[in-house]
C-alpha cells in the first residue's frame, strides 16, 4: 500500500540518488496464527497514490512513510485469453483484497503502522501523522486500503513446480511433456516467498538445478 504518511520534524535529510529510500522493514503476523503475512516498510519519502492525495490531502515534501504490505495474500486472480488472436491483450483480473482475510490483514497492517509511528522512538523525527490522520476512524482506514492498494514485488510462478494439472515443471525442474529441458528461475516457485526479493531464492534454485543436471 502507498502507506501511512508522517510529517518529518524539520527538513528531511538528503539521501543518495542511487538508493530506493527504504530504511527498514518489519515482518509480522496479522492474526493469532503467528503466520508472517504482513510487512511494514519505512520509506525516507512520502508515498501516496493520486487517489489517496485527493481524499486525504497531498502531504508536504518533508515526510516519511510506513508502508503496509500483504506478503502472503489468500486472494487469487485470473489471466485468460481474450481471443484466438495472439495480438490481443490478455484479460487480467487481479482480484486484489478479494477475501475477508486479506482485507482484515491490510487494515491490521495499517493500524500497526500507525501505532509504530506514534512510538517515542520517533519523537525526534515525527511531527504528526498526516495520512490517514491522527483521528482517523476504522472506516477511514478501510477506505485507505481501497485507495492505496496496488501490486508490488517480483513476479514468480509462471512455470510453477508440481505434479498437478497446472504445473509446468516437475520436482526435478523438468518441463512436463518435454525431454532435455529444465527451468531454473523464480518462475518455478509454486508460491512467492515472503521476503521482498527473489534473488537469493533463485540462486538456490539454480544451484539445485546444476546438481540435478550433473547427477
Amino acid at each position: 500500500m502507498s502507506g501511512v504518511v508522517f510529517k518529518y520534524k524539520g527538513r528531511m535529510p538528503d539521501r543518495p540518488a542511487d538508493i530506493n529510500a527504504v530504511e527498514a522493514e518489519a515482518y509480522l503476523s496479522s492474526g493469532l496464527s503467528g503466520d508472517t503475512d504482513i510487512r511494514l516498510v519505512l520509506h525516507q519519502l512520502r508515498v501516496v497514490t493520486p487517489e489517496v492525495a485527493s481524499r486525504f490531502g497531498t502531504p508536504p515534501p518533508d515526510g516519511f512513510t510506513i508502508a503496509p504490505a500483504l506478503v502472503q495474500p489468500t486472494s487469487r486472480g485470473a489471466v485468460r485469453l481474450a481471443s484466438n488472436n495472439c495480438q490481443d491483450a490478455a484479460v487480467i483480473d487481479g482480484n486484489y483484497l478479494g477475501t475477508d482475510h486479506d482485507s482484515a490483514a491490510v487494515v491490521r497492517a495499517i493500524e500497526t503502522a500507525r501505532e509504530l509511528g506514534r512510538q517515542h522512538a520517533f519523537d525526534n523525527f515525527r511531527e504528526s501523522e498526516l495520512i490517514p490522520g491522527p483521528k482517523a476512524s476504522a472506516e477511514e482506514s478501510q477506505e485507505l486500503t481501497r485507495l492505496a492498494s496496488a501490486s508490488f514485488g517480483h513476479a514468480v510462478g509462471t512455470c510453477k513446480m508440481g505434479v498437478d494439472e497446472l504445473a509446468v515443471v516437475d520436482p526435478l525442474l523438468r518441463v512436463h511433456g518435454l525431454t532435455g529441458l529444465r527451468v531454473a528461475d523464480a518462475s518455478v516457485m509454486p508460491r512467492i516467498v515472503t521476503g521482498p526479493g527473489t534473488n537469493a531464492s533463485t540462486h538456490m534454485i539454480a544451484g539445485r538445478a546444476a546438481k540435478l543436471i550433473l547427477g
